[in-house]
């Protein structure tokens, strides 16, 4: 049978049942009108939902009555405006308002969903097997390192030196009495990965000159000034447009699983709500005249 035009009605879960979707103004029992324009109101909890907490009742005042002004002024247009706009115009808007609220109850309902079924921790070899498969999805967009520094005062320079450059622990466990006794700055996280352009941002006595660059090229860099000396090694460099290492790139792999899980979760309850309409003969299909 050759069908010119076919109008689906999809009746499922939360958006079924007939005349649900109205956008007419309910009164509660417990509300009370404060203030009516032609058919429009405002209740009594209409006025509550726009006042601040711990607002005084002269601002409390003021504010209600800007409020109204504003909302009947508004509530004037819209029915000048229903009043003048052809039949066509309308109900296009009715349609965009069906589709907008369509759009902010799924939304809704999806954050709902999410709260209750996913948790934010991901299993490490889960992010770690996601890694191994498209290691070739994520090429450094900039240098990255691994460093070491510590500032001493400069009568500690020679000995603190020595400790810093042996590349033995212990040593650098014995500096670190030097440096926490002093009460002067350092970094000892050897094994997390940092963007080389923030050093200068963690390591101040970096900014000026050309000390950054230096560092990047010789590996090591001291600075001395008045009454301090920093000591910054690289330990490991890996250049832009490199693989980039794991750690590095755990936490986008993560948000990134966590962001697919929460479309399949979606996608998946649509799916199971169109397989049960149609299991119920709940979609009806009506052919044109």
């Amino acid at each position: 049978m050759k069908v010119k035009l076919i109008w689906i009605l999809i009746v499922v879960g939360f958006v079924s049942c007939k005349d649900k979707l109205e956008f007419s103004k309910k009164k509660a029992e417990d509300e009370k009108i404060i203030v009516q324009y032609g058919e429009h109101f405002l209740t009594d909890k209409d006025i509550r939902l726009i006042l601040p907490k711990d607002v005084s009742k002269e601002d409390s005042a003021k504010l209600v009555k800007t409020y109204i002004e504003e909302w009947v002024k508004k509530k004037a247009i819209v029915d000048k405006a229903e009043e003048n706009i052809d039949e066509l115009t309308l109900k296009e808007i009715d349609n965009k308002m069906v589709e907008y609220r369509q759009d902010l109850l799924i939304n809704a309902y999806n954050n709902y969903l999410i709260e209750k079924n996913l948790k934010d921790s991901l299993p490490e070899s889960e992010i770690l097997s996601y890694f191994e498969k498209h290691k070739e999805s994520f090429p450094l967009s900039k240098d990255i390192v691994q460093y070491r520094y510590v500032s001493v005062n400069k009568s500690d320079e020679l000995r603190a030196e020595k400790l810093f450059n042996s590349g033995n622990d212990e040593d650098f466990d014995e500096l670190m009495k030097i440096v926490l006794t002093s009460g002067n700055h350092y970094h000892d996280k050897d094994s997390v990965w940092y963007g080389a352009d923030i050093l200068p941002a963690q390591i101040p006595m970096l900014n000026g000159a050309d000390n950054l660059r230096e560092l990047l090229n010789r590996r090591r860099l001291k600075i001395t000034n008045d009454s301090l000396v920093t000591m910054v090694k690289i330990l490991k460099l890996k250049p832009k447009g490199s693989e980039a290492p794991f750690n590095f790139v755990k936490p986008t792999i993560k948000n990134l699983l966590l962001n697919k899980r929460k479309l399949n979760l979606l996608g998946d309850l649509q799916k199971q709500l169109y397989k049960e309409a149609i299991n119920n003969n709940e979609i009806k299909i009506n052919e044109k005249p």
